[in-house]
């Protein structure tokens, strides 16, 4: 099974906010289950600036990305998923970049903090609620 995981999941974590230890829990469980989670490389370097913005502290910043990619494998962007995600003109571009590149590579589910936000999909957009109960089972 493959998971993306959300840019926002990771900023959940990184940023201790309300949802870190569901996030934590859903990691628990990735890796107690070897399921495989990946991010996009676009949301690599969205990751990389919004962590270096909010703690002016670009060496810190190395280490939380270090971090993650300890836990989770990278997917290419190609410059069709780009193109395809540009055509289908989502309010929210990111976000259809990262839907556009995960069926892409035939990933299974796309976990996410704003199910809403997806707008056409063709495979399951769930919580992180929705991935800890799909992976306790």
């Amino acid at each position: 099974m493959t998971l993306l995981i959300d840019t926002n999941i990771l900023l959940d974590m990184v940023f201790k906010r309300p949802n870190c230890e569901k996030v934590k829990k859903l990691f628990s469980l990735i890796l107690e289950k070897d399921v495989l989670a990946v991010i996009t490389a676009s949301a690599v370097t969205d990751l990389f600036y919004i962590i270096r913005k909010l703690t002016h502290d670009i060496d810190k910043t190395y280490t939380i990305m270090e971090n993650i990619f300890k836990l989770v494998s990278i997917l290419s962007v190609t410059d069709k998923d780009i193109e395809t995600a540009f055509f289908k003109k989502w309010k929210d571009f990111e976000d259809c970049v990262q839907y556009t590149t995960a069926k892409h590579n035939s990933v299974d589910y796309l976990i996410t903090s704003n199910v809403h936000d997806f707008e056409e999909t063709v495979f399951p957009i769930i919580s992180v609620d929705e991935g800890i109960v799909l992976l306790e089972h």
